[in-house]
């Protein structure tokens, strides 16, 4: 009994199982150590080729050869292949063109994806910066970057399909409270929340927001030490001046006092006095 899985010609073995055993040196060489032949229920003729490390490389027209001392059949069919990729890794770039640039990376598609942005009333966004390139296992690499303008709060979604599986993956991206009219369009507060994303970028965003309000904090605190230390000089000048008017008054006093004593000594002693109080 033979089984002979092809591609495309008898002679071009993907898996070659004869006599009982796997003839591996048959087979061409992309294909080695990359097939299993699942034969369970070869007794009733069913067999299975279990083919591993797919790439785009694999897709094409294959065959499968099966005989016995009663028995032949062939059967072709076409193999295809698609990736519908990885979760997405979102950064906030900053700030450009009086907007707010959100970049994403993606890998593992194929075939080449198509990309669309849109704002929280669906309308598209055209992207700022788009690429979609081969990567090394002959897979589709993207990344995309919009910038985001005064006006386009609430979500920004992006969408990546697969045309040919018919799916898709969809992200969105919740900015609240980022622009401000005057000199500077931006507050500085973002708050990301990613929709269906892993929980890696959940934590970065939290982390990014973390950083944004231990900022604030900081300016709040170092703004009421500012409050306290005038407070304190204010204090310290009201001090001064109480004390000043005090003097004043009581050396007004000292000196009329001594000016009615009778001459001599007393008047000597009020210029003394005066002079010590004029010092």
């Amino acid at each position: 009994m033979e089984v002979r899985f092809f591609r495309n010609q008898f002679h071009a073995v993907v898996h070659l199982y004869r006599d009982g055993e796997d003839w591996e040196y048959m087979q061409m060489p992309q294909y080695r150590g990359r097939t299993e032949l699942v034969k369970d229920s070869i007794a009733g003729g069913h067999v299975s080729l279990r083919l591993k490390n797919i790439t785009p490389s694999d897709i094409g027209l294959y065959g499968c050869w099966f005989s016995s001392q009663i028995y032949d059949e062939e059967a072709t069919w076409e193999l295809r292949v698609a990736g519908l990729g990885s979760d997405p890794h979102l950064s906030l770039e900053g700030f450009q063109e009086g907007g707010i640039q959100l970049r994403l990376r993606s890998s593992g598609w194929y075939p080449k994806p198509k990309v669309q942005w849109r704002d929280h009333q669906g309308q598209c966004l055209p992207p700022e910066f788009e690429a979609i390139v081969w990567d090394a296992q002959s897979l589709f690499s993207l990344e995309t970057a919009v910038v985001v303008r005064e006006g386009a709060l609430s979500n920004v979604s992006l969408s990546i399909q697969n045309l040919l599986l018919g799916q898709k993956k969809e992200f969105v991206v919740q900015i609240a409270d980022v622009f401000v009219p005057g000199a500077s369009p931006w507050k500085g507060a973002f708050v990301g929340t990613l929709a269906a994303l892993p929980p890696l970028l959940l934590v970065l965003a939290a982390l990014a927001l973390g950083l944004l309000q231990k900022q604030r904090r900081r300016r709040e605190k170092l703004k009421k030490q500012a409050e306290k230390r005038q407070e304190k000089l204010t204090a310290e000048l009201e001090k001064l001046q109480t004390e000043l008017d005090w003097r004043r008054a009581e050396g007004q006093a000292e000196c009329f006092i001594l000016a009615s004593h009778p001459p001599g000594e007393g008047i000597q002693a009020a210029s003394n006095s005066t002079t010590t109080l004029n010092a």
